[in-house]
């Protein structure tokens, strides 16, 4: 049997990361259905990532909702376009549904 180099092996299975910008974000947002889909499963990702951390929605909440308070806030500050996808959605999200601490000799 040949063994294959592991180097041969490494550059085979590179992966590629394309990570979104507000300017691709918004445009994916604007863009075709798979478009849409794409930039709304990008900002669902990262709600995930940080919720109960910086974001605190109530059980109600949508994905459409949070698609379209992250579109919203892009269509009203294009001068904020440039900053990285994720911190973006963070800042938006937690603006929109902050985590508030527990009022003391409250029980849930």
């Amino acid at each position: 049997m040949r063994k294959i180099p592991l180097a041969l092996c490494a550059l085979s299975f590179t992966a590629h990361a394309e990570f979104y910008d507000g300017n691709a974000l918004y445009e994916g947002m604007r863009g075709s259905r798979m478009d849409k889909n794409a930039a709304l499963g990008y900002v669902m990702g990262v709600a995930d990532t940080v919720r109960g951390i910086s974001f605190c929605p109530p059980p109600n909440v949508t994905a459409g909702q949070l698609g379209d308070t992250v579109q919203l806030y892009l269509a009203a500050v294009p001068d904020k376009r440039h900053y990285t996808g994720d911190s973006i959605v963070i800042a938006v999200i937690s603006e929109s549904w902050p985590c508030t601490a527990p009022k003391k000799g409250k029980s849930l």
